[in-house]
């Protein structure tokens, strides 16, 4: 039978939290190790929170969405998985709270739902727009090795979260290598991708050897050997095949009639005078190399070893299209009655030739020309299997942090002044219509100036990826920076976490809108208001305005070679430039909690300015949970140590000085952006579930119930 059961918010909190005590204590860079104990009995030490959460064994329903929804956010942005559940969990555990004190009476659940799935374009780009962008530096220096130490900067610390202090330097400096060749002469936007898409042909684990010989190839290895090699000098002429060359006369589809033993002798003798010619017109045309995904026959061997042609056989189909993208050649069709034509899909190989690498043996080829990217391949070795694997997770996941970096992200800041202020709660009270006279969104009560004088001038925030879209193009960097581009036209980056889903959304909705009270929009009026005290209110004359849910386009621009912004240059910049709506590509910060102090401090004054008390309670809300990061990386330090932060950064905002000085390590900003926003989004889908089902057992077929009621 299966039982239903309303879902508890406490449950989810409690599960969260749960979920959030395996890896919290491996957050930062003094956070240690979690002892991973797989089903066949491997032991395995692990830093990487994504790798953690998925090897528990967990039954609640809810308590999986959780961890399917961390793994599809890193499989599209690359990191992340321990602030994602840190920051769900004191999100859940404050609307916990809230629950609690309004005893479920004036809070909906559903309500807070689709209000965090409209905090995004309502809220938060405008946050990250008009105050943060000031402070955001760039990893392009004029300097090639400017840039290349600025990357390492970023790099470091990430590897440092994966695979632990010991290795983080060497996996920095191989990936710092890897990426400046591959994309030498290249666009760098799709040689980073097609290194996300293509990394299982890009890299090979080698075990039983030590992690210093790991290292990086001119070319590609074939996880094969060579079934015939005859070694040649010079380039060599290379041809793909994906079907038998020595075929039956049922695959060669002709239609024969056999009566005799003798014309079946006959018929064979054909097939390999065939397959005779065959090899014979290759060589006339000067391939040295078929690389075949089909197991050749010993007599294609035989004429291929008399020809001097080598052959690789049983590639794997991911092989075979691999070349053929790079290469710009299709598949050779030995079926086809071609035998007298110039054959014109070849490729040109500077070297073709076996590899050996501990006990395995591959094919080392190299080709003379490539398209997308400049052909390397990585050798990652580790002592044992988990270590390998380890490595080459990280090594996979930093190029898709790095592919988020070196993306600008186009974010809506467009304001309407003309709607009223309580448009979002009279939207609301007319889906309460259909429900309960009683429910609202948030109900105005006296406690709401205790909790507003509890919440403190540095406040976190949230952000929101509109369910089922995301999408990345590539355009013309003319195109990117043209001033007349159209930024009402582009397309809000979202991702159904719980399916893997990326699409695209391009209309508008009229409920998307969110009434708030702010000081105006000129650079003026906003350098004064990020000097209000906390007791400091806004006037009642202020305008009031409201951001249409627009849709964000995930651009890539081409740029490469940018100056290395100061802090002071970077501040001007920021405060001219109000219009640009965009987090440019290599947008970076500090680490160690900076992006989350400083969302917490203009999201917290946010707050404030709001008219409506709907939005101010959940901003206040977003930015108290935002402070959970740097007071768990604090929490290894010296006592004190996050307040001491706090103030470090608030002083240094209000004095227009450089944020954390010290700290030389950085971190990307459109990653911290959309890992947010996947937060809100999975919590959003959380809060919207009604109903949990348990089925007890699977239902059993009709025929066993009619066999057991005969017997």
């Amino acid at each position: 039978m299966a039982t239903s059961a309303r879902l508890e918010l406490g449950r989810l909190a409690q599960e969260a939290a749960a979920l959030a005590g395996v890896v919290r204590g491996s957050l930062g860079p003094h956070g240690g190790q979690v002892l991973l104990t797989r089903p066949t009995g491997e032991v395995l030490l692990s830093r990487d929170g994504r790798r953690v959460l998925e090897a528990l064994n967990v039954d609640s329903p809810t308590a999986r969405i959780m961890i399917a929804c961390i793994s599809t956010h890193c499989n599209l942005f690359g990191d992340g998985a321990k602030t994602f559940i840190i920051l769900l969990s004191d999100l859940l555990r404050q609307f916990e709270k809230l629950n609690k004190r309004d005893q479920g009476k004036y809070c909906s659940l559903k309500h807070i739902s689709q209000f965090l799935v409209k905090i995004q374009t309502n809220i938060l780009d405008h946050i990250m727009t008009q105050d943060l962008k000031k402070h955001f530096w760039s990893i392009f220096s004029a300097s090639a090795s400017d840039t290349r130490r600025n990357m390492e900067l970023v790099l470091e610390p990430y590897f440092c979260g994966k695979v632990g202090s010991n290795r983080q330097m060497f996996l920095t400096h191989l990936t710092c290598d890897f990426y400046f060749k591959v994309t030498a002469g290249k666009n760098q936007n799709e040689a980073l991708y097609l290194v996300n898409e293509c990394f299982a042909e890009l890299h090979t684990t080698v075990t039983g050897l030590p992690f210093s010989d790991s290292r990086i190839l001119d070319g590609l290895l074939l996880h094969r050997d060579f079934a015939v090699y005859c070694p040649t000098e010079g380039d060599k002429k290379i041809i793909i095949i994906t079907e038998p060359i020595h075929s039956s006369l049922s695959e060669l589809g002709i239609e024969v009639v056999i009566t005799a033993e003798n014309q079946f002798k006959a018929s064979e003798t054909w097939i390999t005078k065939r397959t005779e010619t065959l090899l014979q017109h290759m060589q006339d045309n000067d391939i040295k190399v078929i690389l075949s995904g089909v197991k050749q026959h010993d007599i294609v061997h035989r004429y291929g070893k008399n020809n001097g042609i080598s052959i690789v056989d049983c590639l794997l189909t991911e092989e075979i299209s691999f070349i053929c993208k790079i290469t710009g050649i299709s598949p050779f069709k030995p079926s086809l009655d071609n035998i007298n034509h110039e054959i014109t899909q070849t490729a040109v190989a500077k070297f073709c030739q076996p590899f050996h690498l501990g006990t395995k043996r591959f094919v080392h080829i190299g080709f003379a020309k490539t398209s997308t990217i400049q052909l390397y391949c990585m050798i990652l070795c580790g002592p044992v299997h988990g270590v390998t694997e380890q490595h080459a997770s990280a090594f996979r996941e930093a190029f898709k942090m790095l592919q988020q970096m070196f993306t600008a992200i186009h974010l809506s800041q467009n304001c309407d002044s003309e709607l009223e202020n309580h448009s979002l709660l009279n939207s609301l009270n007319k889906t309460q219509q259909h429900s309960s006279p009683h429910q609202t969104l948030f109900q105005e009560h006296n406690y709401w100036r205790t909790f507003q004088a509890n919440t403190k001038h540095l406040a976190p925030c949230g952000l929101k990826m509109e369910k089922h879209s995301a999408s990345f193009s590539v355009v013309d960097e003319n195109t990117l920076h043209s001033s007349s581009y159209n930024t009402s036209t582009i397309v809000m980056p979202s991702v159904d976490l719980m399916h893997g889903i990326k699409s695209s959304l391009f209309q508008k909705r009229d409920d998307d809108l969110v009434d708030c009270q702010t000081a105006s929009l000129k650079p003026k009026v906003q350098k004064e208001r990020l000097q209000m005290t906390e007791n400091e209110l806004l006037e009642d004359k202020q305008p009031v305005f409201n951001i249409v849910d627009k849709n964000v386009q995930l651009q890539v621009s081409t740029a490469r070679c940018a100056r290395l912004l100061k802090y002071e240059e970077n501040y001007q910049r920021g405060n001219q430039n109000y219009s640009d709506s965009c987090i440019e590509l290599g947008s970076v910060l500090p680490v160690g909690g900076l992006f989350e102090i400083l969302l917490h401090y203009y999201l917290s004054n946010y707050a404030k300015q709001c008219q409506s008390s709907n939005t101010s309670i959940i901003c206040s809300i977003l930015a108290d949970v935002l402070l959970s990061i740097p007071k768990t990386l604090c929490m290894t330090q010296k006592r004190n140590a996050f307040p001491q932060l706090c103030l470090q950064v608030t002083s240094a905002l209000k004095s227009n000085q450089q944020l954390l000085p010290n700290q030389k390590f950085l971190e990307s900003v459109s990653c911290k952006y959309h890992l947010i926003a996947s937060v809100l989004q999975c919590a959003a889908q959380l809060l919207s579930v009604d109903l949990i089902i348990s089925i007890k057992r699977l239902p059993q077929k009709a025929e066993e119930s009619d066999s057991e009621v005969d017997g």
